[in-house]
């Protein structure tokens, strides 16, 4: 008996060890990641790159705070920034239901989004025009929010796929007639191999003017600390940091803050 009592104090006391580590040292900043390519991807490694990750390591990094990141499909990114399970977003558009549980950071990072059509190479009609699309059944990804007027459109009909790659498989499949999304992202799955040759860009362009954020969940913990998230970033911009990751060109050092 009294072995089994040791036994289990021990393991208590290894049970309650790593939890007090973790109180001793700086709390994570647990981003909520979803891939959206090239901005938000992942390395030959599986390790997360892209700008926008870049953007918000060097932010952890001034705000002397570990990075940990929460790998989700949108929605549930999103569910999770709305039950505090993470902290920060990036790239996610405003909307007044978001705005319930996000807090948007000010100044945006970035502004503008130009949003391509495709269709299957071996369709004869042209999307040359917004009306050209109100026959079609068009693929969007869920949860990603495009440009104001197409997204309030009652007239189109949408096909929900959970990524953008599987609504390019949906359109290669003859499944749906075209499918929308953000040049570069698009360009991109487009010119792959599985997808190249099989699909083409259509004429027609749509432009988003809307700004891009960080957002801080309004039930996470470290949302109390917004004004030094803000001021950070704010200096990030200032010293061209923001537009050098966004070129793709290296940061000059700077001195990261001490941890909190």
């Amino acid at each position: 008996m009294k072995t089994l009592l040791a036994l289990l104090l021990c393991w208590l006391g290894l049970a309650v060890q790593p939890a007090s580590a973790a109180v001793d040292g700086p709390r994570p900043l647990v981003l909520a990641y979803n891939a959206f390519a090239p901005w938000k991807n992942y390395d030959s490694q599986g390790q997360p790159t892209g700008p926008y990750t870049e953007i918000v390591r060097e932010l952890a990094r001034r705000l002397g705070m570990p990075l940990r990141f929460l790998h989700c499909p949108l929605p549930r990114c999103l569910a999770a920034m709305q039950h505090g399970r993470a902290d920060l977003m990036i790239g996610v558009q405003y909307n007044p239901q978001r705005a319930r549980y996000l807090d948007y950071l000010e100044p945006p990072f970035a502004s503008g989004n130009r949003l391509a059509l495709y269709q299957r190479n071996s369709d004869p009609r042209s999307i040359g025009s917004y009306q050209d699309l109100l026959p079609l059944k068009v693929g969007v990804v869920e949860g990603v929010q495009y440009q104001e007027d197409f997204d309030n459109d009652a007239r189109l009909r949408r096909d929900t796929a959970l990524t953008m790659e599987s609504s390019f498989r949906k359109l290669a499949a003859g499944r749906i007639d075209a499918l929308i999304g953000n040049e570069q992202q698009t360009a991109l799955l487009a010119s792959s191999r599985e997808f190249a040759g099989r699909v083409r860009r259509a004429p027609l362009t749509l432009d988003d003017t809307r700004p891009h954020r960080l957002a801080l969940a309004l039930n996470s913990p470290l949302h109390a600390d917004k004004a030094r998230f803000a001021q950070t970033l704010r200096a990030m911009l200032d010293d061209g940091s923001v537009a050098r990751i966004l070129s793709g060109l290296p940061l000059r050092p700077t001195a990261p803050a001490a941890p909190r």
